[in-house]
């Protein structure tokens, strides 16, 4: 069932989004020497712009992923309740109770 992977991509991208809200890595300058100090202070700083932008594209992918599973199951409901009265025989007219 299509819906079934869907609703499983938006498990994994709200474990994405889970991943991503956190601290930036705090780098230790000394432990990896004068060389690399600045390269890894710039990447932290790109990367908390990075990870704002990504956190909101990815809260527009699972929210799309939750209405596409609420589609299916909605439609699947309506469709077995559409079978269920379609198969229910109508009371007799005039019948009273």
């Amino acid at each position: 069932m299509p819906g079934a992977e869907v609703e499983r991509m938006g498990q994994l991208i709200g474990r994405v989004m889970e991943l991503i809200d956190t601290r930036a890595a705090g780098f230790d300058a000394v432990a990896v020497g004068p060389p690399l100090a600045a390269a890894g202070r710039d990447f932290d700083e790109a990367w908390n712009d990075g990870r704002f932008q990504l956190k909101r594209e990815c809260k527009g992918l699972k929210e799309g992923c939750d209405m596409v599973v609420k589609g299916f199951a909605d439609a699947d409901r309506e469709m077995a309740s559409s079978l269920k009265d379609e198969g229910t025989p109508a009371a007799p007219q005039g019948a009273g109770a």
